[in-house]
């Protein structure tokens, strides 16, 4: 007990002069060394009791270095012999080596536990980030994050709160380990950014934290946590764009100042969480903003089909009276008025299809189109269209022509409905076919229809394909400008053909014509949402 009191690197000591010297050094009787006359009463009493009289010390030497000394004593007074210190000498060189081979193992230890540290905060992240990737329910997510953060922290509980920027106050939005007492206390006072450690964080977008609880008692809330055996706190920041939108804050049963990798690491959580609440905030607001699309967009539907059907019924009735005037029940009329009555009527009728596709694609948008399914023949149809357009063709010198399959069996589905798309299709290629001819294929295969409008056109550009099926879409042309139309045509088309459980498409390419395709199964017997 007295050696270890020792100051035994004094100078004048035996360790002394071997620290200075890095030599053996043997003493032939310390009690009448000079150096030993000289020594404090501790160490003189430390000798007596220990009977030290011979003294010998031999360095322990690594590379140059004293890593210590190896010392022997007599309880009498004689020289240690050559072989004696020889001897020594040699286990001076083991103990050098058990020394190190110490220092290496604790070395080794201690970084071997650094590595299971990284290895454990690696895969901790790594899975946070997982989680945060891989769902949107925040409360699973922050749940995660607080479970990592506080095993990795080796503190017992956690919380994240999120701000609430108009209110000024920091909700709880998810905890670990947290008793329905504390989260009670937690959501009954509330948490301004005034407030201590929290508060503070989030108000400063710096980490604060709290060492020994026991100091502190100016908030209701500390005197929950100390109740339930919390002694110290650490809150970082949530940021997104070096905005604070939130806090991260662990609890530990003993007081004491937190390392600061420990705040780095918790960061790194930090960090993770604030993705997983922007996420979920931006989903949020995603969510709400397609909720508005969809009752405006439906409000706008539900309006046009109501506006559709309150300018149809006076707009037939001024066709109605327009044709009995030119059929003259009320007296012939005069050239002159039956020019302007034809312009009445062509202008009027064009109106009217517009009012009608409009009145579609509301209907459709609204889920209100309901398909007639009946028994029909594809090759009545087709003749219907080809009877309906071949003046429109003939104006215009075009060749239309068919070909319709002999063995085609009888469908079922809207027959109206059918004639609408592919009347609109024939139209359409004639409208922008200048020379040469369009040509109406049917056939069965598998166990659909197919049909097919083939023109010998302007084409239409790859980029353009899937546009021409939006509602009011037009290919910018001048070619198209100068032909007219809405650009409902094809987008009412594509929808009916969906209804059917079917599919409408383009092959086209520029100077070299177009083919519009549909395909929808021979039988109907269950309407299609779009």
């Amino acid at each position: 007990a007295y050696c270890r009191q020792w100051r035994v690197w004094k100078p004048e000591t035996g360790l002394g002069r071997i620290a200075h010297t890095k030599a053996p050094v043997q003493i032939l009787d310390v009690r009448e060394d000079d150096a030993s006359a000289r020594r404090d009463p501790d160490r003189l009493v430390s000798i007596e009791v220990g009977g030290i009289r011979t003294l010998l010390l031999v360095p322990m030497l690594k590379d140059g270095a004293l890593l210590g000394a190896l010392a022997v004593f007599r309880q009498e007074v004689r020289e240690f012999t050559d072989k004696q210190f020889n001897l020594l000498n040699n286990f001076a060189k083991q103990a050098v080596i058990a020394v190190e081979n110490a220092r290496l193992l604790n070395e080794l230890r201690e970084r071997t536990r650094e590595l299971t540290r990284s290895i454990a905060e690696m895969k901790a992240l790594s899975e946070v980030g997982q989680a945060v990737s891989s769902s949107l329910e925040l409360k699973t997510v922050l749940g995660t994050i607080l479970a990592h953060a506080c095993e990795i922290s080796a503190t017992s509980a956690g919380a994240v709160y999120v701000l609430d920027e108009k209110a000024g106050e920091l909700l709880l939005e998810s905890g670990h380990n947290m008793s329905e007492e504390l989260i009670d206390a937690v959501r009954k006072h509330r948490i301004r950014l005034n407030d201590p450690v929290v508060g503070e964080c989030a108000a400063t977008g710096m980490p604060k934290q709290l060492p020994d609880l026991a100091a502190r008692r100016d908030h209701p809330l500390f005197e929950v946590l100390h109740k339930s055996g919390v002694r110290a706190l650490l809150a970082v920041p949530l940021k997104h764009l070096d905005k604070t939108i939130g806090v991260l804050l662990v609890r530990r049963s003993y007081a004491g100042e937190f390392a600061p990798e420990t705040i780095l690491l918790l960061q790194s959580f930090a960090s993770q969480s604030s993705i997983a609440v922007n996420n979920a905030r931006l989903f949020r607001e995603i969510e709400e903003k397609g909720e508005q699309l969809r009752v405006a967009s439906l409000h706008k539907s539900q309006f046009l089909a109501n506006m559709s059907h309150e300018l149809r019924t006076p707009l037939n009735a001024i066709l109605g009276y327009t044709e009995l005037i030119q059929d003259g029940v009320y007296g012939e009329p005069q050239p002159k008025v039956k020019g302007v009555l034809d312009r009445v009527q062509t202008n009027g009728r064009h109106l009217l299809g517009l009012i009608n596709d409009v009145l579609d694609l509301s209907k459709i948008e609204a889920g209100q189109l309901v398909l007639k399914l009946e028994s029909y023949s594809l090759a009545d149809v087709v003749q219907t269209v080809v009877t309906a357009t071949e003046s429109l063709a003939a104006e215009k010198k075009l060749k239309l022509e068919t070909e319709v399959a002999r063995d085609l069996p009888v469908g079922k589905g809207d027959e109206r409905r059918l004639t609408q798309v592919i009347l609109n299709l024939v139209g359409n290629a004639i409208k922008f076919t200048d020379a040469g001819s369009v040509r109406i294929v049917a056939r069965k295969k598998l166990k659909k229809f197919v049909v097919k409008v083939v023109d010998t056109g302007p084409g239409i550009p790859a980029g353009e394909h899937e546009k021409i099926f939006e509602e009011f879409h037009q290919v910018d042309s001048s070619n198209t400008k100068k032909k007219g139309g809405t650009g409902l045509g094809l987008a009412i088309s594509k929808r009916i053909v969906e209804l059917h459980g079917g599919r409408i498409s383009v092959e086209s390419e520029v100077g070299k014509g177009s083919t519009f395709r549909i395909d929808i199964p021979v039988g109907v017997e269950k309407q299609r949402g779009v």
